[in-house]
Parts: structure tokens; C-alpha cells; sequence
């Protein structure tokens, strides 16, 4: 009952809009597998409301951010449509909302499960700066990875700047990738695409290893933060400027 129970707890919070205490450390502490069969519990309710998977996300990439959060492991879950975000974010539904600047890529083919970087590569169509709000339902943020991934990931929502297509050479040199992340135009945090599981390939690699279905054409991974995230708050505006190999503009947010 202890996976029955804290869905049960997450749904209140998620309708009520509060946070709960994390189970870490205690009998009702669930496991990894617990949390992706609730994560794909949600999934099919949230497909039986007419929400469309659009692709993926990837959380606690950042491994340099592990010890803090006392975390040992990335995540993945998914994103939808009806989360993607462009301009304006309305975050009055969100618990304890953060940002996180990302770089994000589409697929223009099938990925099979388990595959090599270099097919991974070749498949990637586009990148584009990214901007991924994410909000958590427990309190202080505390919580391990199996909660958040019971969590929805913590994903709340996703901006995407202009796509620019890409080869694969240009896909293996997103590591070197920078990034400068801004708030109401004053410099926030700064990162790189190797923060991300050592590069944004990787981050796909390690991915692609626990999809049974694989990636499919047309699907958007968001690859991790590449900085810490920031609390944010209404009346704010947030860029992402991502310099890499190739020229990508920058990807903008106002909250409200």
C-alpha cells in the first residue's frame, strides 16, 4: 500500500496545491520501479484527459548538484504538449516553482532502446535553447529521486527558443556548449553542456538505456539543467543564451 498511498498524497497535493513531507528514510520510503509505475500510471490519466506526450525530460543530470540534494541518480519523465510553453508562463497553479535553462533536441528519426551515441546523433534533427519550469509538491524540496519521478518529474512546464537543425558533428560538440542563464536581464547562473552527464549526448545515451520502446521520430528530449535551479517568482523575465558550434538564439520566459 505504501505506492497507493503516497499517489494518493501527491494527488491531493497536485489538486491542492501544497507540499507534503518526503518519505526518505522511512517504512513508506518507495522504491525507483515504484515510482516509474506511478509515473506511468499518471501518464495513461493524463492521456485519458487528452493530453499528447510530446517527448521526454531528463532531471538531476547535473551530478556536481548530487551530494547537496542528496541524490545519487538522474530521472526521466514525461513532457506534453500541454506543457510547452512559449512567452508568458502563468504560475499561480505552481508549488515552489524554479527554472532551469537547458538545451533541448528533436528527433528527425526512430532511436531503437539501448542505442549508441553515434545513432543517437545521427538521429537528432534540431537544438534549441530551452528554458524548463519545474515545481515540486514536497516540501523544501526534499525528496529522492524515486519521488520525484512519482512527482511527474517536477515538470511544470517548457520554453523552447528557435530551432536550428544540425548534423551529427554538431550534436557530439554539444558538451563544449555554454550557457548564461538571466533574470530581468541580469546575469544569474552560468553552466555548460558538459554538466549534463558529462554532454547532452551522454545525457541521451543514458536515456535511450531504460526506454523499452526506444525514442521516436518527431519526440523532444530536454537533456538536464545546466545550472542549479533558481526560485522564481511573478512579474519576472528569464533568458537563455546557449553558445555552442552552431549559432542558437536565445529562448525567453515571463512569468505571471
Amino acid at each position: 500500500m505504501t505506492k497507493a498511498n503516497l499517489a494518493a498524497d501527491l494527488e491531493a497535493a497536485r489538486r491542492g496545491r501544497y507540499a507534503i513531507t518526503s518519505r526518505r528514510g522511512t517504512a513508506g520510503a518507495i522504491s525507483l520501479d515504484d515510482a516509474y509505475e506511478l509515473g506511468g500510471d499518471l501518464e495513461r490519466e493524463r492521456l485519458s484527459a487528452g493530453w499528447r506526450p510530446a517527448g521526454w525530460k531528463l532531471g538531476f543530470t547535473n551530478r556536481s548538484l548530487w551530494s547537496r540534494l542528496g541524490l545519487d541518480s538522474p530521472i526521466r519523465a514525461r513532457i506534453y504538449h500541454e506543457t510547452l510553453s512559449a512567452g508568458d508562463l502563468d504560475s499561480a497553479h505552481l508549488v515552489q516553482p524554479r527554472i532551469e535553462p537547458e538545451i533541448v533536441v528533436g528527433f528527425g528519426a526512430s532511436v531503437p532502446p539501448m542505442a549508441e551515441r553515434d545513432v543517437i546523433a545521427d538521429a537528432v534533427e534540431w537544438v534549441a535553447a530551452g528554458l524548463e519550469v519545474v515545481h515540486c509538491h514536497f516540501e523544501r524540496w526534499e525528496m529522492t529521486p524515486a519521488e520525484a519521478v512519482a512527482d511527474a518529474g517536477v515538470h511544470a512546464a517548457l520554453a523552447i527558443g528557435p530551432r536550428m537543425e544540425v548534423d551529427a558533428d554538431a550534436v557530439w560538440r554539444l558538451g563544449a556548449a555554454t550557457c548564461q542563464l538571466l533574470r530581468d536581464g541580469v546575469l544569474a547562473a552560468t553552466g555548460s553542456g558538459a554538466d549534463v552527464l558529462g554532454g547532452p549526448l551522454d545525457a541521451l545515451h543514458w536515456l535511450l538505456k531504460g526506454l523499452p520502446n526506444g525514442l521516436r521520430a518527431g519526440e523532444i528530449v530536454t537533456t538536464g539543467p545546466l545550472t542549479q535551479a533558481m526560485p522564481l517568482q511573478p512579474a519576472q523575465r528569464w533568458e537563455h543564451r546557449l553558445r555552442s558550434s552552431i549559432a542558437l538564439e536565445p529562448v525567453q520566459l515571463r512569468i505571471q
